[in-house]
């Protein structure tokens, strides 16, 4: 991993990459059985970006090595005995002049305690269902903030919390911070007194689960609904009740509550969803999987944006997945388009995620893309809009920016039309869901809008209207 001299990251470890805001070069080699002592050669033969070593642009870069000898997680930094160089060194480029730079894997990725708070414990139980289907034994985790003034002599509601992408059940502290920290008498404050906060761990040997079953990661929705919920029901005084368990999520975490809400209603009662990854694949981020021939150009061949800044695009959606394809090629990065591969696609003859489109040139196989469909959430609420029309408009809240840093605002600009020309009839519990799309908004500041602010005030007044703070 690198970083230029004099680029955006300034003084940042290049460890810390890939970066968002000006994409920085690396370079990938498999190796096996790398002994104490051995070393192992960088050239032009390496898996690179933005191109081979050798094409280099004259400067000075700062390096740093890793060697990633594990597939749990999406960040290399949370798999115990992973290697990687401590010391930053300089490798300086001169035109017509070779250059080289030793770099010693020198430290130890080492198991990080759980932290520990007064009013925080942690929850682990073995999954049946993942464990069968990947075939070692896999654990469902999440953080628990007990409410303020805890009386285990009542029963309280839980928000479940699932956090965003490289976010993990560790994310409680937030929670528990603000439980402390936010006076009794403001929304959140009364919330913290009337329900637990649960943030769960997402993570997999393919990134974010999205809690969605797939045929990569396994029944991960199911696993949350069947074993993690009841366990943690089991160890908590909670009302046993669909609205008394609400859904909170970003980005993906956005997704998966969407997703949740939608297709267990029996478990979950009402959803707040901010930014959510593509819920409209017409708009995977800015390009369209059913009706693009690329991914990566659009039919002028201009590069299509992955992410900006106040407006500016600052990585397309090439620059992204060859750094990914760096980090793991056949698609086992972990990483957020891999991830995305392993939720919605189908798996290849090698076992690995099926690409939906070539890593190199960006074309697009449509006969994956059509088994996309199966979590496309537009395309599902259309062909089911008595039911999932319908939970849209009692249960779901939905906010997203219009400038979000991840062009994430477009799908959500298509579904918007479809939810509101919806009309029921009947409806039990009220008309409680909006989507809104802020203005101006990105990525984080969609969450200084009002409608966020008012998420825990919209928490308490569906509890008080469901009763569920009577029980």
């Amino acid at each position: 991993m690198s970083a230029r001299k004099g680029s955006k990251v300034g003084e940042a470890d290049p460890l810390d990459g890939p970066f968002w805001d000006e994409p920085q070069p690396m370079f990938g080699i498999d190796v096996k059985d790398l002994a104490p002592g051995a070393s192992a050669v960088i050239d032009d033969g390496a898996t690179s970006f933005p191109a081979p070593v050798s094409k280099l642009s004259p400067g000075t870069y700062r390096v740093q090595a890793m060697l990633d000898m594990k597939r749990e997680n999406s960040s290399w930094r949370r798999e115990e005995g992973n290697l990687f160089s401590s010391a930053i060194a300089e490798l300086v480029v001169k035109e017509g002049e070779a250059a080289s730079v030793d770099l010693v894997l020198d430290r130890a990725v080492k198991a990080d305690a759980l932290p520990v708070q007064a009013g925080v414990e942690f929850v682990e139980v073995r999954s049946k269902l993942l464990s069968e289907f990947r075939g070692s034994d896999v654990m469902l985790r999440a953080g628990v903030v007990l409410p303020r003034g805890f009386d285990a002599k009542r029963k309280y509601a839980a928000v479940y919390e699932v956090p965003g992408f490289g976010g993990d059940h560790r994310g409680v502290m937030g929670a528990a911070n603000r439980r402390d920290r936010v006076p009794e008498n403001q929304p959140f404050g009364e919330l913290s007194r009337n329900a637990f906060w649960i943030v769960l761990d997402p993570e997999s040997p393919n990134g974010h689960t999205l809690f969605a079953d797939s045929a990569n990661n396994g029944p991960c929705g199911r696993a949350l609904v069947e074993e993690l919920i009841p366990a943690i029901e089991a160890k908590y005084p909670l009302v046993p009740k669909p609205a008394a368990r609400m859904l909170r999520g970003h980005s993906s975490g956005g997704w998966s509550t969407l997703w949740l809400a939608l297709n267990y209603p029996e478990t979950f009662g009402a959803c707040w969803s901010s930014a959510p990854d593509p819920v409209d694949f017409h708009a995977m981020q800015a390009g369209d999987v059913y009706e693009n021939a690329n991914m990566y150009a659009d039919g002028a061949g201009k590069d299509i944006p992955s992410h900006r800044s106040r407006g500016v695009s600052t990585m397309s959606v090439r620059q992204e997945n060859l750094m990914e394809e760096v980090l793991g090629p056949d698609n086992t990065s972990g990483q957020q388009w891999d991830s995305w591969f392993a939720v919605w696609g189908p798996r290849d003859t090698g076992g690995h995620p099926a690409a939906l489109f070539d890593p190199v040139t960006g074309v697009i196989d449509h006969a994956i893309a059509e088994q996309y469909k199966k979590y496309d959430i537009h395309e599902l609420t259309r062909a089911n809009e008595g039911t999932w029309g319908l939970t849209f408009h009692q249960r779901i809240r939905l906010l997203v920016g219009s400038l979000d840093s991840f062009y994430l605002n477009m799908a959500v600009e298509r579904l918007k039309p479809t939810i509101d020309a919806l009309h029921f009839f009947v409806y039990p519990e009220g008309k409680n869901g909006w989507i809104e799309i802020v203005p101006n908004a990105d990525h984080g500041t969609v969450m200084g809008a009002p409608r966020a602010r008012d998420i825990p005030k919209e928490m308490l007044d569906h509890l008080k209207r469901t009763k569920v703070l009577e029980e």
